[in-house]
């Protein structure tokens, strides 16, 4: 039995940098859940990935923590400014939410 898709998923914003040989791709994504408690309310959430020079690659991303677009492209920009890592990524949220 197939499922069906409990969110729709864009790619609002797609940035990749380079630096020492290490490529950071972050990617900010909108999602419409289908859910009940958020039906159809687009939410918003970012992911980082990074591939070293010999190919191993390690990613993370947050759940869906912004309703604010505004706040959430805000959020993306800075953390591809500041080439935040996977590992990184959890502390920043954890800071930010803080405020």
């Amino acid at each position: 039995m197939k499922r069906k898709e409990a969110t729709k998923d864009v790619t609002v914003k797609s940035e990749i940098r380079v630096k020492d040989s290490i490529a950071y791709k972050y990617e900010l994504i909108r999602r419409e859940s289908k859910n009940v408690t958020s039906y159809k309310l687009p939410l918003y959430a970012v992911a980082v990935e990074i591939e070293s020079a010999d190919g191993e690659i390690k990613g993370a991303e947050t759940s869906d923590i912004f309703l604010d677009a505004g706040k959430a492209l805000a959020f993306f920009e800075m953390i591809v400014d500041n080439l935040v890592t996977p590992i990184d990524l959890e502390y920043i949220i954890e800071d930010e939410l803080k405020c």
